[in-house]
């Protein structure tokens, strides 16, 4: 659903250039990227690259059984038994994505991560709990 979506990539012990793919989605929400089957399949490091390579977009980490109901286009309510995990790229100070090769680690430094629950709500321009 949102404009920026991960159709592939590779969960490894480090980051690299060219691990992830990335696809126009439908452009239903502006501004996130969603990842599905999140904590099952180990997919922290996949979002968090995402995330560092679109540092505009929230990084939306939907674990099975969880989902996040948006209304008003901003107010986000988490709902399910499991976790959504939000990584949000802002404040990012200093990454190498944009001069490492192939064969060179990605490195980033201030990720900001949160996680909500059931009946947690967090509004997703402002990047803050209600």
């Amino acid at each position: 659903m949102p404009e920026t979506i991960i159709t592939g990539g590779l969960i490894g012990s480090a980051l690299f250039k060219g691990d992830i793919k990335m696809a126009k989605g439908f452009d239903l929400i502006r501004n996130v990227i969603v990842d599905t089957h999140f904590i099952k399949r180990g997919r922290f490091a996949r979002l968090a690259h995402a995330v560092t390579l679109h540092p505009t977009c929230l990084g939306i980490g939907l674990e099975e059984d969880t989902a996040l109901i948006i209304s008003e286009g901003n107010r986000a309510e988490c709902i399910g038994s499991g976790m959504v995990v939000l990584i949000d790229g802002s404040k990012i100070s200093t990454t190498n994505i944009d001069a490492v090769d192939a064969v060179t680690p990605i490195v980033v430094e201030s990720l900001v991560v949160s996680i909500i629950a059931e009946g947690s709500c967090y509004l997703l321009d402002e990047r803050k709990f209600v």
